[in-house]
């Protein structure tokens, strides 16, 4: 009687090098979606708040209303900081006075780019470029507080504050590139939306290497105060020659003034849980995309009218 032998496979075995993998799906990371879905859900409620704070126009004047949207995205904010304190940090410190001056003559040589991106735009459509003609109607003063420092305080808490630190914390170049995204879409006209993202860069690299919000929050307020004191001028009057001269010395000065910042300066662009791991697209959650497209939505209908 012949009796048939079934051989069992052997166990596989396997070595571990003791480091522990992380899945390359964000929602098998608890912490690393805990930190994005954050920063998504705060962009989403910064455009709530924007598009509630505008249909507020009707009953408390632009200036009622520009007041209700940051009020509402900085309580907002802060109420998100205090609840995750652990993958939010905002460090804020004393600034240093050498360091500060070259921040603001870096933020100034940067406006004439701003106005070429602004300008780019108006030759798209007559609606893109960003205007501040509604600006030079109130006094200077309560214009510098209402249209330069308030937006600048809350819009640094929340986006090189709130946004970027929760970013950095999984991926450090996707913090920088969706957080200025994000910081970009939220101006809606196409001019600022491109040079939102580009001082959106600026900033979040000088907060990174700094470590310190109060250095974007004055160059923020500067770069603010300096559109709505040009708003006052009458720039046209200004002899061509002399305009580009001053583009040109503007954008060397620039150049030279971020190059000397990086060879004082540093900042580690490879660190975070995942660094590497997750494409940015892939760190943008449904609220991210869905807030994305009504931006954009808008964006387009301003430059088709």
């Amino acid at each position: 009687m012949i009796t048939e032998i079934t051989k069992k496979p052997y166990n596989r075995i396997t070595v571990s090098d003791g480091r522990k993998r992380r899945s390359r799906r964000l929602k098998d990371n608890p912490q690393d979606y805990k930190a994005v879905k954050q920063a998504n859900i705060l962009f989403l409620f910064c455009i709530i708040f924007e598009v509630v704070g505008i249909m507020t126009i009707l009953f408390f004047g632009t200036i009622g209303a520009q007041m209700s949207i940051y009020f509402m995205t900085f309580l907002f904010s802060f109420f998100i900081w205090r609840k995750n304190r652990d993958t939010i940090d905002i460090p804020i410190k004393k600034v240093e006075p050498i360091k500060l001056i070259h921040l603001s003559a870096l933020t100034i040589c940067g406006i004439p780019i701003a106005l070429l991106l602004n300008a780019f735009a108006g030759l798209l459509s007559k609606s893109g470029a960003d205007s501040a003609e509604d600006v030079n109607i109130y006094p200077v003063v309560l214009a510098i507080i209402v249209f330069a420092v308030v937006p600048a305080i809350v819009e640094e808490f929340v986006f090189r504050g709130c946004m970027l630190s929760a970013y950095c914390k999984v991926d450090v170049k996707a913090g920088i590139l969706i957080s200025s995204l994000f910081f970009a879409l939220l101006h809606f006209s196409f001019g600022s939306v491109l040079y939102g993202f580009f001082f959106g860069l600026l900033f979040a690299v000088v907060r990174l290497a700094t470590d310190n919000l109060m250095y974007t929050m004055i160059m923020h307020c500067l770069f603010n105060m300096i559109n709505v004191m040009l708003s006052y001028m009458r720039l046209e009057e200004i002899q061509t020659v002399v305009s580009v001269g001053i583009y040109v010395i503007a954008i060397i000065g620039f150049i030279v003034l971020i190059i000397l910042f990086f060879i004082k300066n540093t900042i580690d662009i490879v660190s975070g849980h995942s660094e590497g791991r997750f494409r940015p697209r892939n760190l943008i959650t449904k609220e991210g995309y869905l807030t994305m497209a009504v931006c954009i939505t808008v964006m387009g209908m301003l430059l088709i009218v």
